[in-house]
């Protein structure tokens, strides 16, 4: 009752049927953080906000404001509802989805009238003319009191001001061992060897399937994101998968069964182009006629160009005999030639550096 403004947001939304529950998140009055919760008696879903600020006020209104922010009332339709089974609520990923939208399970234990912590009118605020620094002091106190270290960089060279800090064992959002798997150096196991693809030999292109066999990649992931190329998105590059590649590569090696295995998972969970999914329909077809001994692929020809065109038929049927190799995918190398979008990422990069020395040269 101390903020009407608050207040009268959380009655607002009472009055739309969504029941709110206020909770001091400090765990005693030990970090400046306040959590406003929502149910949805609608759906028996529920969504907890967490805002944090020196100021318990605008710790509040900032768990308040992120519970709406970018979302309408329907879409408060589609909260999680609340669990009783600990594993649900402790589980990594949950934690990501809390942090990446508040989207994430809530135990039905948050919602008891016992609380684990008596409550705290606390107040991490700084006073006068230094109140940011005095602020700034509590909170790294507080972390140096847990034992963590904090690794800050400023970043002023380009007119603008950025600050990046780090603490180790406690600021990752994602698993630490996620983070280690999905390290960007993974890159270098593949980059060359994908941009090479249309140079290498049979051998080359079996040890690279096994790479990527072996190495439990996402199969609907996208190639530019595993070897962090900026690919045109609108381009076979651009929008070439896991599973696609490796489609690709079993079609090189002539291995038929292998490949029509790929193609219809492609065909099925596809979000590519509709030419792209039509140059794997006509493939499918006559790989299917290929592996039947009883089938004829002269007999269906003249129907299969009737019905995806002689252009897309003479990239499969190259694509069968050897004769063409990765159809769509243009050849590059790693000279990045054609790549004009990550040669451009590539001079933004060189300004940057630019701007970072002459700004260091000034400073000294």
């Amino acid at each position: 009752a101390k903020y009407p403004g608050i207040l009268a947001g959380i009655q607002g939304l009472e009055e739309q049927g969504f029941p709110v529950l206020v909770k001091d998140a400090s765990l005693g009055g030990t970090y400046p953080v306040m959590c406003v919760t929502l149910m949805n008696p609608r759906t028996g879903g529920v969504f907890a906000s967490f805002g944090a600020h020196p100021s318990l006020e605008v710790a509040l209104e900032r768990s308040l404001t992120e519970l709406l922010q970018g979302r309408s009332f329907e879409g408060l339709n589609d909260l999680p509802q609340p669990t009783f089974v600990s594993n649900a609520v402790t589980e990594p990923n949950n934690f990501v989805e809390h942090f990446i939208d508040s989207s994430g399970i809530v135990s039905w234990r948050f919602f008891s009238a016992k609380a684990d912590f008596e409550f705290v009118e606390w107040d991490f605020s700084g006073q006068g003319e230094n109140s940011n620094a005095e602020e700034a002091a509590t909170l790294f106190g507080i972390l140096e009191d847990m034992g963590k270290e904090v690794y800050m960089a400023v970043y002023d060279q380009l007119g603008a001001v950025a600050c990046r800090i780090l603490v180790p064992g406690y600021s990752e959002v994602y698993p630490v061992e996620d983070l280690i798997w999905d390290n960007t150096n993974k890159a270098l196991l593949f980059r060359a060897d994908i941009l090479n693809v249309h140079r290498l030999d049979d051998a080359g292109l079996a040890d690279l399937l096994e790479r990527l066999e072996n190495s439990e990649l996402d199969e609907y992931s996208d190639i530019a994101t595993l070897i962090g190329i900026e690919f045109d998105e609108n381009t076979d590059w651009g929008k070439l998968t896991v599973l696609e590649l490796k489609l690709l590569i079993h079609l090189a090696l002539r291995q038929f069964e292998e490949a029509q295995e790929l193609v219809g998972a492609f065909l099925q969970y596809n979000d590519n182009s509709v030419e792209r999914g039509l140059f794997y329909q006509a493939l499918n077809v006559v790989l299917e006629v290929l592996l039947d001994d009883d089938l004829e692929l002269d007999d269906y020809a003249v129907n299969f160009r009737r019905m995806f065109g002689d252009a897309r038929m003479d990239a499969v049927m190259g694509s069968v005999d050897g004769s063409v190799r990765f159809f769509g995918l243009t050849p590059t190398s790693m000279k990045l030639e054609g790549l004009d979008r990550h040669h451009r990422l590539i001079d933004s990069y060189k300004k940057l550096h630019k701007a970072r020395a002459n700004a260091a040269a000034s400073a000294s």
